[in-house]
C-alpha cells in the first residue's frame, strides 16, 4: 500500500510540475501577446497619427489649389479685359488714323478751293 502512495505521489509530482511547466510557457506567451497586442496598438496610433498628418496635407493642398484656382480665374478676367482694352485701343488708333487722313484730304480740298 505505501509503494502505491509512493507511486502516486511521484505520478502527482511529476504531473505537478508538467502542469508548473505548462503554466510558465502560458504565462509567457500571455506575455508576448500583450507585448505584441501593445506593438499593433502604437502601430496603429502611428499609422492613425500618419492618416491624420496626409489628411491634413491633403486639406492644405485642396485649400491652396482652390486659392489658386480662384487667382487664375481672376488673372484670366484681367488678361481678357486688358485683351478687350487693346482691341478698343487699336480699333481707336486706326479709327483715328482714318480721320487724319480724312482731315488730310479735306484740308487739300479746302486749299484747292480756295485756289480756284
Amino acid at each position: 500500500d505505501r509503494d502505491t502512495d509512493k507511486k502516486r505521489i511521484e505520478e502527482l509530482l511529476e504531473e505537478n510540475m508538467v502542469l508548473e511547466i505548462a503554466q510558465k510557457q502560458s504565462m509567457n506567451e500571455s506575455a508576448h501577446l500583450g507585448w505584441e497586442l501593445e506593438q499593433l496598438s502604437k502601430s496603429t496610433d502611428l499609422a492613425d497619427s500618419e492618416k491624420s498628418f496626409v489628411f491634413e496635407l491633403n486639406e492644405c493642398a485642396s485649400s491652396r489649389i482652390l486659392k489658386l484656382e480662384k487667382d487664375n480665374q481672376s488673372l484670366q478676367n484681367t488678361i481678357q479685359e486688358l485683351r478687350d482694352a487693346s482691341l478698343t485701343s487699336r480699333e481707336s488708333s486706326l479709327k483715328f488714323v482714318e480721320l487724319e487722313k480724312e482731315n488730310q484730304q479735306l484740308s487739300k480740298k479746302v486749299i484747292r478751293s480756295q485756289e480756284q
